[in-house]
């Protein structure tokens, strides 16, 4: 049979196809430069705010006056304790900038069609400057309690664009259709994000709490001790935090029950729901040892390290509800008369 001019003779021998024709298209999760620097980010990711605690509890939030130097240099005086604790903060945001930037253009370069990864991890270069300029504005504007949580609200964000990035990156199919969640999944995705914000709006309010300089007004647990209804305003912020956290925890509490038992979830996200308890009753007993330990600086850093672990790990939860079958997509679906859904798609 004669072969059109431009067309590639095609042979039931695999060995005699060309090899443009059997690999494909790029597959991320083959890339092990990018996985590396995938794993990398969302670590430092959680390291940078459990960092940024540690930058509080220890009162080094202004150990370095001006910003991006540190007292007019590039490193810190290292006989200042407080100055070695900030520039540590701002380091590990450098390099966390930098795995970012580096991955993103990987992407671009290598996996340009995969616009949901591409765009995921754009999105978080941006805001990771955007979230680095907020942190100059914090040490500018003295420490001021909203542009604090405005930068760690940020940072929390960018933690949850990473995870999200590396579960699409390490799923089989080269391009994941996102949003094709089964049916029966419906309501896990619904229940696992409302989880998965009210622990960041807890987390927040807990920081704001802090630095408002409410996070000590309450000496006792589970009660804040003194009267019933809380007489300063300091006081009553501390109590809407415990508040917002209690209505959090019976929220993730079911979200965990109900996704774990959701019809055909994969063995990731079950390990996913079924941590979420676990890191959750850590660290409630973590606040609970604040009081307890008359406020030390190890239970403090701690609580807020907790909370951004469980920040993460709802975030893997809500990541692999949209793509729900091991290894993604699933190739061939159930579809109309008969046809798969790689057909129909």
């Amino acid at each position: 049979m004669a072969q059109l001019p431009g067309t590639i003779a095609q042979s039931s021998n695999p060995d005699v196809t060309p090899r443009s024709v059997r690999s494909g298209p790029r597959i991320p999760s083959r890339d092990r430069l990018l996985l590396i620097l995938l794993f990398a980010s969302v670590l430092l990711a959680f390291a940078q705010p459990t960092l940024g605690g540690v930058v509080r509890v220890t009162g080094s939030g202004d150990g370095c006056p001006d910003w991006p130097q540190c007292f007019g240099n590039w490193v810190p005086p290292w006989s200042d304790g407080h100055a070695i604790v900030e520039w540590s903060h701002r380091t590990v945001g450098t390099i966390f900038g930098a795995v970012i930037f580096f991955a993103t253009v990987l992407m671009w370069i290598r996996y340009s069609r995969h616009r949901a990864l591409v765009y995921t991890y754009t999105a978080a270069l941006i805001l990771v400057a955007v979230v680095g300029g907020v942190g100059g504005q914090v040490v500018l504007s003295d420490l001021d309690p909203a542009w604090r949580t405005f930068h760690l609200g940020g940072a929390e964000v960018v933690a949850a664009l990473t995870v999200f990035g590396l579960v699409l990156a390490t799923y089989r199919p080269a391009m994941p259709r996102l949003g094709r969640v089964l049916p029966e999944h419906s309501t896990g995705l619904k229940l696992g994000t409302a989880a998965a914000v009210m622990s960041l709006v807890t987390l927040l309010s807990g920081a704001y709490a802090v630095w408002r300089g409410a996070g000590a007004v309450c000496p006792e647990w589970p009660l804040c001790g003194g009267a019933i209804i809380p007489e300063s305003e300091l006081v009553w912020i501390h109590v809407i935090h415990r508040i917002i956290s209690l209505v959090t925890a019976v929220l993730i509490l079911y979200a965990a029950h109900r996704i774990y038992r959701m019809p055909g979830a994969s063995n990731a996200l079950k390990l996913a729901a079924a941590a979420a308890p676990v890191i959750l009753t850590a660290q409630i007993l973590m606040g609970a040892a604040n009081p307890w330990s008359q406020f030390e600086e190890w239970a403090r850093a701690g609580h807020l390290s907790l909370a951004t672990l469980l920040w993460v790990d709802l975030s893997f939860v809500v990541s692999l509800i949209l793509l729900p079958v091991p290894g993604g997509v699933p190739e061939r679906l159930p579809g109309p008369a008969g046809q798969s859904g790689a057909e129909t798609a």
